[in-house]
């Protein structure tokens, strides 16, 4: 049995003079590396370790938004009304914080 793993062993690519590398296609193909993709390298004691962090699409954010549709305020007025109270509890933690004695060496 072929893994990908053993399809890289051997694989060498050539720094340029403008320190680019092209991937093996082997490479690419066992990391699941796509175009857009980058590429990390991770230092793990005397190893380097490569992962590839894929290139997300808008398309992977799609229904994120709806649990928190219900909670958005339907008019300006409501949306008024949530910051302006929003406001006031900060205000509020923020006198309560001023009023605490500090224990900071003076």
């Amino acid at each position: 049995m072929v893994t990908d793993v053993d399809r890289i062993k051997g694989q060498r690519a050539r720094l340029t003079s403008q320190g680019q590398i092209t991937v093996p296609k082997a490479v690419r193909e066992a990391l699941g590396a796509r175009p857009g993709d980058e590429i990390e390298f991770l230092a793990r004691g005397a190893e380097v370790v490569v992962e590839v962090r894929h290139r997300r699409s808008v398309l992977d954010f799609a229904g994120m938004a709806v649990k928190a549709a219900p909670r958005v305020p339907g008019t300006a007025a409501e949306l008024d009304e949530l910051v302006e109270r929003g406001m006031a509890e900060a205000a509020t933690v923020r006198a309560m914080r001023s009023r605490r004695p500090s224990h900071r060496s003076q």
